[in-house]
C-alpha cells in the first residue's frame, strides 16, 4: 500500500490543478458576459451623445412594420436630409406596434453621417440610459472579480450548479 501513495498523490494534485483551471474560466466566461453588455453599453452611449451634441432634428415617418418572433413588430423610419432618404430599425420590438404605420416622429440624426439616427420621444437625453447600465455593468463587475477571486482563492466552486 506503501508504493501507491506518491501516485495517488500525483494524480490529486493533477485533479486540483484542473479544479482550479475549470473555476478559472466559468469565471472568465462570466467576466466576458459582462464585458459584452460593457462593450454594447458603450457604445450605445456613445451613439446617443454623438447624436445628442452633433445633432439635427428632422421629421420622419414609419415606413414599415417588420415581423418579429412572437407576433412583436419592429418599426422601420424614414427621414430626408437635403434631399436623400434614410431610413432605420427601431430599437425595440414591441406586440401591440409601438408605432402606427405612417406615423410622424421626429427624428434626431448626427449632421455629419445621417445614417447615425434615433427616434427623440424621451424626455431624458439619448445617452443616460446607457451611461446608467455602464455604472451598473462596472459595478456588477467588481462585485463578480471579488466575488470570484474569494471563492477561487478557498477552493469553492464560482457557481454551484445542482
Amino acid at each position: 500500500m506503501l508504493g501507491l501513495d506518491a501516485p495517488m498523490k500525483k494524480t490529486e494534485k493533477v485533479f486540483n490543478a484542473f479544479d482550479k483551471v475549470y473555476r478559472g474560466c466559468g469565471w472568465l466566461l462570466v467576466n466576458f458576459f459582462v464585458l459584452g453588455f460593457l462593450c454594447w453599453a458603450l457604445y450605445a452611449g456613445f451613439v446617443g451623445f454623438r447624436v445628442e451634441t452633433n445633432g439635427e432634428i428632422a421629421e420622419g415617418h414609419v415606413s414599415h412594420l417588420e415581423p418579429r418572433d412572437g407576433g412583436a413588430y419592429r418599426a422601420v423610419f424614414e427621414f430626408e436630409v437635403n434631399g436623400q432618404t434614410y431610413s432605420f430599425n427601431d430599437d425595440t420590438s414591441a406586440r401591440p406596434p409601438k408605432y402606427e404605420l405612417g406615423e410622424a416622429v421626429t427624428v434626431r440624426y448626427d449632421r455629419t453621417n445621417p445614417n447615425i439616427a434615433q427616434v427623440d420621444d424621451s424626455p431624458f437625453p439619448l445617452w443616460l440610459f446607457p451611461s446608467c447600465t455602464i455604472v451598473g455593468l462596472l459595478i456588477a463587475l467588481i462585485v463578480v472579480n471579488i466575488w470570484g477571486w474569494r471563492a477561487w482563492k478557498r477552493g469553492e466552486e464560482i457557481i454551484d450548479l445542482p
